[in-house]
């Protein structure tokens, strides 16, 4: 004798076998979501490349260690040799060389020449003053000058109060080489001295003041 209301030969089918069933087409269509956004992306990013495909290739990719050592990537230094020649600046211009003309020496006097007389390298006239109370002595001393070759512009006494112990050319600024010569060429002149640095007021620029010793002979 049977028991229950059920037909008979049949079994209920298990309660968890649906459970399992609907899991599956929900894992199924997770992962064909995922395919679909994947290939989306792939879509969108191929039409970016289409429409710039030289915008990853526009600046070298530099790698850590690169910037850390302050290198240059390999296709950086591809890119650098790659561009144009630059154009060689001009060569620097080398400064001029400034030269210092050398200043021009003072004319030499010409030298006196065999029998030449010592007198003619002076041009200055010259003024003989007597010092002492020999009557006519400067005139025989402008003759001994005159014979060698200088000019006299005048002869007299010396009237001033300024003492003179010896025969001396007094000479005024710029004549000192003058006043040198007539020293060396006359003899009995005892020295030469700038009239500046005196009181005699004479304005001859030679003056040779003659004094008793001076060798002349005033008869002559």
């Amino acid at each position: 004798m049977a028991h229950g209301t059920g037909a008979p030969g049949q079994r209920r089918a298990p309660a968890g076998r649906g459970s399992r069933l609907r899991g599956v087409w929900a894992g199924i269509i997770a992962i064909l979501a995922v395919l679909v956004g994947i290939l989306v992306v792939n879509l969108v990013n191929g039409e970016d490349a289409t429409k710039d495909p030289n915008a990853s290739a526009a600046a070298p990719s530099r790698t850590p260690l690169d910037t850390a050592l302050g290198t240059t990537s390999p296709s950086t230094i591809r890119s650098a040799t790659a561009s144009p020649t630059a154009t060689p600046s001009a060569p620097a211009r080398p400064d001029p060389v400034r030269t210092t003309p050398a200043p021009t020496p003072p004319p030499e006097q010409p030298a006196a020449g065999p029998g030449a007389r010592p007198g003619a390298a002076v041009s200055t006239p010259i003024a003989v003053l007597n010092k002492s109370q020999i009557k006519g002595l400067a005139e025989a001393a402008a003759r001994k000058l005159t014979d060698t070759g200088f000019t006299v512009s005048r002869t007299g006494n010396f009237l001033s109060t300024y003492n003179v112990p010896v025969t001396t050319v007094y000479y005024a600024d710029g004549q000192e080489q003058a006043a040198q010569t007539l020293k060396d060429a006359v003899p009995g002149i005892e020295k030469i001295v700038p009239r500046s640095e005196t009181r005699i007021v004479v304005e001859d620029p030679l003056i040779l003041v003659i004094t008793r010793d001076f060798p002349a002979d005033p008869e002559k």
